[in-house]
């Protein structure tokens, strides 16, 4: 029989799991790039999250010049996967 800890344990993993499966599959039906793409580029949910951001970012119905003081905004945040991505295309 496990433990409460143990089976609490299982219960969170299998969240995030899900969870991160979830987000790849949205990333995919938004983008070019297929589930095995998002999984290998951004294998952490936090990375798919903040792909989500610069999508909104870039995406937004503002002109460029806010959307580069959006990316200005939040570069930190959405840097690495920024660079993640670009790196596709090199």
């Amino acid at each position: 029989m496990s433990s409460r800890r143990e089976r609490f344990e299982k219960v969170s993993r299998e969240a995030r799991e899900s969870t991160n499966r979830a987000l790849a599959q949205e990333l995919t039906a938004l983008t070019f790039l297929t589930e095995q793409d998002v999984e290998r580029l951004l294998p952490r949910k936090v990375d798919k999250e903040r792909f989500g951001t610069l999508m909104a970012i870039v995406a937004a119905d503002t002109d460029d010049n806010a959307k580069v003081a959006a990316l200005k905004e939040n570069l930190e945040e959405v840097g690495g996967v920024l660079v993640k991505i670009l790196r596709l295309f090199l």
